[in-house]
C-alpha cells in the first residue's frame, strides 16, 4: 500500500456548498432515492453496517459512508456496533493466517464509500470530487488531514498512489500511516504518525471530508466520522454486549 500524495496545490477557493445534508443514518448503504448502494472494493466486503449520510444538490445525491469490519477472516471477529456511529473490535494481532495480510495488522479494518446517484445514470463514482482522510488513535497519534490542501480526486477502486478510490478498505497498520507529515512532504505538525499498536486499547476516530469541484470551486460537501473502540478481545466484546452497548442496529 502506498501513501496518497499529499500537499498538492489547489488554486480554487471554496465558496460554500450547494449540497444540503441530512442527519446520519445507519445500516445498509442506501442513496437518497432509496436505492441500495453496492460496495465494490474487493471481495467479501459488505455494504451493511455503515454510518452514512446523503447530501442533495438538486441534481442527485452524494452519499458518504464509513464502516468497520473484521480483517480478512471471522477468526478476527466479531466486530459489533452501537447502531449509531461507534464500532467495537478486539485487540490483538491478526488471526486470519492470510498470506496477503499487512505486517503488524490487528483484527479490524475500516472502509469508506463515496458515491453519486442521479435519476438518469444511477449510482457511480463521483466525477470531479475530492476526498481527504484522517485517523486519530488512542495514543494521541494521527495520520492525514481534513484540510482541503491534502485532498485528492476520487477515482474508481482500487485508486492509485495519488488518488483515493471512492470505495476502499484499509487497516491502520500500514507503514505510511506511522510516518509524520514532515517526512511525507507535508506541512510539519499536520499529523504526527499514528503509532499503531494492535494491542493498544482505546478509541480510534476516522473521518473523511468531501469537496465538489464540478464547477472548479472546490465547494465543501461535508464531513463524516466514526469511532472504533478497541477492547480486550472477545471477552471485552461479550461484556459490552451484556451491557446492551453493541448490536443495536437501525436500518432503513
Amino acid at each position: 500500500m502506498k501513501i496518497i500524495a499529499m500537499g498538492a496545490a489547489i488554486a480554487a477557493v471554496s465558496t460554500g456548498s450547494a449540497f444540503a445534508g441530512v442527519a446520519n443514518e445507519f445500516g445498509t448503504l442506501t442513496d437518497g432515492y432509496g436505492e441500495e448502494i453496492s460496495f465494490d472494493a474487493g471481495s467479501g466486503n459488505s455494504n451493511t453496517d455503515f454510518v452514512y449520510r446523503n447530501h442533495s444538490n438538486g441534481d442527485g445525491y452524494l452519499t458518504m459512508g464509513l464502516s468497520t469490519q473484521f480483517y480478512y477472516s471471522s477468526a478476527n471477529g466479531p466486530v459489533t456496533n452501537n447502531g449509531v456511529d461507534t464500532f467495537y473490535a478486539g485487540a490483538g494481532a491478526d488471526q486470519s493466517g492470510n498470506a496477503s495480510a499487512s505486517a503488524g495488522a490487528g483484527r479490524w479494518g475500516f472502509k469508506w464509500s463515496v458515491t453519486f446517484s442521479d435519476d438518469l445514470d444511477g449510482i457511480g463514482v463521483p466525477e470531479d470530487y475530492f476526498m481527504a482522510l484522517r485517523i486519530e488513535g488512542p495514543s494521541g497519534g494521527s495520520w492525514g488531514s481534513l484540510d482541503m490542501a491534502y485532498s485528492s480526486e476520487l477515482i474508481g477502486y482500487p485508486g492509485t498512489a495519488s488518488n483515493y478510490a471512492n470505495q476502499n478498505v484499509w487497516v491502520p497498520s500500514y507503514d505510511f500511516m506511522q510516518v509524520d507529515s514532515a517526512n511525507q512532504g507535508a506541512v510539519p505538525g499536520a499529523w504526527s504518525g499514528l503509532g499503531y499498536d494492535f494491542d493498544a486499547l482505546g478509541t480510534y476516530t476516522i473521518s473523511i471530508a468531501v469537496w465538489d469541484n464540478t464547477a472548479g470551486n472546490m465547494d465543501e460537501v461535508g464531513t463524516l466520522a466514526m469511532n472504533v473502540e478497541v477492547v480486550p478481545g472477545v471477552g471485552g466484546l461479550a461484556a459490552l454486549g451484556g451491557l446492551g452497548l453493541v448490536g443495536r442496529r437501525r436500518r432503513r
